[in-house]
This record gives structure tokens, C-alpha cells and sequence, in this order.
């Protein structure tokens, strides 16, 4: 896949991500996300003291994967740096915007407020690093 064409597949339905962080001493942890891409960033928010949290506020590095799961099968890889605010002052939009793309129509702006709450970082992962590709068991 083309970066383009990647970012579009990140972009497509209802995925959710697949997000890895390291915690101080180099643990692993990996957890599902529902985001949205907006100006060259894949954006999601967290729980300041989650363990996503914990961990990208001391390691602000992380790898996303988004796959399809059924035959012929399809992925896209992202990593990058991310940028954590805790005090983003248009968190509500973000949560609001992200919850759009996942829960039924008519819904996203009470999911956008339980979401918003305090606490909650808002995160952008730069898609510094992206691969993917399509259809790859198709013969």
C-alpha cells in the first residue's frame, strides 16, 4: 500500500487499532482503540492512569496496527511519536468526533461527554512510519 492508500484504510468504517506502548521498564502493553485521523495524526484518547496512559506519558512513542480479519486479510502499521495533552481544552470535540464513527447514530454526543471527563488525555500519534497492505492472502 501507498502511505495514501494506507491512511485511507486506517480511515475506512468502524476499525478499531490495536495500540502498543512501553512502560518506563521497557514493558509491553497493548490495547484497543477507537480514533480518528486528522491532519496527518491518528487520534485517541486515553485515561491519564491507565496503563496506555502511565505509559505514554513516560514513553510518548507507540505502534498501532488496524487489520482486517477475514479472507483475504489486510493490515496497516503505524508508528510514531505521540503527543499527550491533559489539559486539551477541546477534548469534548475529540471525543465526540471519535465516538461518530463507532456507536449508533443519534449516540455520539452522550459518548462524546462520558468520554471527556476528567482525567482523560488527549492523544495524536504522528504517522511518522506507516506500512501495510492488502488482500495479502489472495492467490
Amino acid at each position: 500500500m501507498s502511505r495514501e492508500e494506507a491512511i485511507d484504510f486506517l480511515a475506512e468504517g468502524t476499525r478499531t487499532g490495536k495500540l502498543a506502548t512501553a512502560s518506563p521498564s521497557a514493558e509491553p502493553h497493548v490495547a484497543p482503540i477507537w480514533f480518528v485521523i486528522a491532519d496527518g495524526d491518528l487520534v485517541f484518547t486515553t485515561g491519564r492512569d491507565s496503563a496506555k496512559g502511565r505509559n505514554l506519558r513516560a514513553n510518548p512513542q507507540a505502534a498501532l496496527t488496524v487489520d482486517v480479519e477475514e479472507y483475504p486479510y489486510s493490515f496497516v502499521v503505524v508508528r510514531g511519536p505521540v503527543n499527550v495533552d491533559e489539559h486539551a481544552g477541546e477534548l469534548v470535540i475529540w471525543t465526540t468526533r471519535i465516538a461518530e464513527r463507532y456507536v449508533p447514530a443519534g449516540q455520539a454526543q452522550r459518548y462524546g461527554q462520558l468520554n471527556a471527563g476528567e482525567g482523560e488525555l488527549l492523544c495524536r500519534l504522528r504517522l511518522e512510519r506507516i506500512t501495510g497492505a492488502r488482500d495479502i492472502a489472495a492467490v
